[in-house]
């Protein structure tokens, strides 16, 4: 568990799936560009126990730390965050987030992301994370710059939306 101010960051739990569930599919078309993929796989309660389930065995094998994002006091789910790709050779990995709509605007991402790098950094041991961001993703960007991470390069056809549309992609770096 991790504590801010205003946050707490939780690694993933059964406790909480179904309102991540219900909550994920309420901002579908919130999260169809760049979470397609956890959509496809968590159309239902079911697929989204067995989704969360991977993601806790991940983190039980160090593979990848899934979090979710809570309002301190409340307890209310507001986001995820997550770091995965490992490598532990370096060590490295790539990191993503996001708020729920009905919560964005109010800075956690900002919290969040601090916190998040903090950990990966200073119990993990990583050297590198990294962030891919859409070039048209203006909040996200400055996010990462307000988070110290540093744009490193223009990534060409490197996504697909919605798994379809190829797009290309900002690279973002925060290293020890």
């Amino acid at each position: 568990m991790i504590e801010t101010e205003r946050l707490i960051l939780k690694p993933y739990s059964l406790d909480f799936v179904e309102e991540f569930y219900i909550k994920f599919q309420s901002n579908k078309t919130y999260f169809e560009d760049y979470f397609s993929r956890t959509l496809s796989v968590t159309k239902t309660l079911e697929e989204a126990k067995l989704y969360f389930q991977k993601k806790i065995e991940s983190c039980r094998n160090n593979e990848g730390f899934y979090f979710g994002i809570f309002l301190r006091g409340s307890d209310k789910l507001i986001g995820h965050i997550s770091i995965r790709e490992i490598d532990w050779t370096v060590p490295k990995g790539e990191l993503a987030y996001f708020i729920f709509n009905d919560f964005s605007g109010n800075k956690y991402s900002y919290e969040a992301l601090q916190a998040f790098r903090d950990f990966c950094m200073n119990e993990k041991e990583f050297v590198r994370i990294f962030m891919k961001i859409a070039p048209d993703n203006i909040a996200s960007k400055k996010v990462a710059e307000f988070c110290n991470f540093e744009f490193e390069g223009l990534l060409k056809n490197d996504y697909r939306k919605r798994q379809e549309v190829l797009t290309d992609m900002l690279l973002y770096a925060f290293t020890r």
